[in-house]
């Protein structure tokens, strides 16, 4: 019973040393694992503590002559536009087949006629009754003329007969006058009773029709004369000032007015097409001036052989459309033109000198569009960055990543 006892406690002692055993061949064999793994591992390169640069955009610069471009928007008009009313009373008996809005009549032809008949009536009675009365004045001037002869001559008759004579003379020549008169005016009439189209005319507007009573003054027909259309279009007054383009002509001193404005060629634009079409007109003169919101009004007219269509796909400029102008105006001398973005709010704009950022001061001649023209702080040749940056460390270091700047650089 001891020998079983013995070994009852032996086994525990044995159960607890292999484990060891086994605990620490585990290790060994982990820690050479990890040795081994480290070992096949590339150790990573050293990093440098040095200074990153910014990547930016950059132009190198000239000096130009830039035109300015003065851009307004307005609506195309008909220049003359003319309301039609009859000059004589009477029923419509005639109108013109195709007297409808929108519809072109060419000129001279008939748009409405008006009865002739009371004027007709009155032109052939006038022509009778001017017969008479001529006779009637031609037999008063030969009674003058006996009575006056006898009484001056041969001392027969006497003053007062004379002077009866001569008054009825008078009556009659004044009878004829009025009776011509009345005449002249029912042939008037009767031309007024026609009315013709003034000029190629569109038709704007009617309000007519056949059988209708009409008085005079009474507008029936609005025309409109196409061949010469007009846009007027607000400006800034400042930008009228700076660069609309005056020949230094001077008015008679009578007249305070603009003066010698050049009638240059603009470029008009409907700004609901979009393909490129654009239409010449000329600057013609100044409207009026607006106080209240400092515009300058100036009209640019366009002619009809200009603003018909070119090709048979496009449409020709006509009342209505809305229409940007370009206005040539004066010229900007010794100027550089950078990107928008390029100049801050504050009037800098940031150069790249041996490839570190430089602030410098600029003076703004214009912005226009997506350019800004400036002169001042810059010299030809200046690399000046595009990249727009915000609040940039002076002299921190560039690099240029556009490839055509970087060889101009280099």
């Amino acid at each position: 019973m001891n020998s079983n006892k013995i070994e009852k406690a032996k086994k525990p002692a044995m159960v607890v040393l292999i484990s060891i055993v086994v605990s620490i061949i585990v290790l060994i064999v982990g820690v050479m694992g990890m040795k081994m793994l480290a070992s096949m591992k590339t150790p990573p390169a050293e990093a440098k503590n040095g200074e990153r640069p910014l990547r930016v955009e950059a132009m190198q610069v000239k000096q130009e002559d830039i035109p300015v471009f003065i851009t307004g928007y307005g609506e195309v008009k008909t220049f003359n536009v003319v309301p039609i009313a009859p000059e004589v009373t009477g029923k419509i008996v005639k109108i013109h087949s195709r007297l409808e809005a929108g519809e072109i009549i060419p000129k001279g032809e008939l748009l409405f006629k008006i009865d002739p008949k009371d004027y007709l009536t009155i032109r052939k009675t006038g022509r009778k009754r001017l017969k008479i009365l001529e006779r009637s004045h031609e037999l008063a001037k030969k009674e003058y003329e006996r009575v006056r002869v006898l009484f001056e001559k041969n001392s027969v008759g006497t003053q007062a007969g004379v002077e009866a004579a001569e008054k009825a003379m008078l009556s009659a020549s004044d009878l004829t006058n009025q009776i011509a008169q009345v005449l002249e005016t029912a042939e008037t009439n009767l031309e007024r009773c026609e009315v013709r189209a003034p000029f190629n005319a569109r038709v704007k507007s009617v309000s007519l029709e056949k059988g209708q009573y009409v008085t005079p003054g009474q507008n029936v027909v609005i025309l409109a004369d196409d061949s010469v259309l007009e846009i007027q279009v607000p400006l800034d007054s400042r930008d009228a000032r700076e660069w609309l383009r005056f020949n230094g002509e001077k008015t008679d001193g009578k007249t305070a007015w603009f003066a010698g404005l050049e009638q240059v060629v603009c470029k008009i634009r409907w700004t609901e097409n979009n393909n490129g079409q654009t239409w010449d007109g000329q600057l013609h003169r100044v409207v009026k001036f607006d106080q209240q919101t400092r515009t300058l009004m100036v009209a640019v007219r366009v002619y009809a052989e200009t603003a018909t269509k070119k090709n048979p796909q496009s449409l020709p400029l006509v009342e209505g459309m809305f229409c940007s102008v370009k206005i040539p105006g004066r010229t900007l001398n010794n100027v550089f033109r950078l990107p928008r973005q390029a100049v801050s709010f504050e009037n800098t704009v940031h150069l790249a000198v041996d490839n570190r950022l430089k602030t410098v001061p600029v003076k703004v001649a214009r912005m226009e569009s997506e350019n800004a023209y400036v002169y001042g702080g810059l010299i030809a040749g200046d690399m000046v960055v595009t990249t727009r940056l915000i609040d940039p460390l002076e002299n921190a270091l560039l690099e240029i990543t556009n490839n055509s700047q970087k060889e101009k650089q280099s």
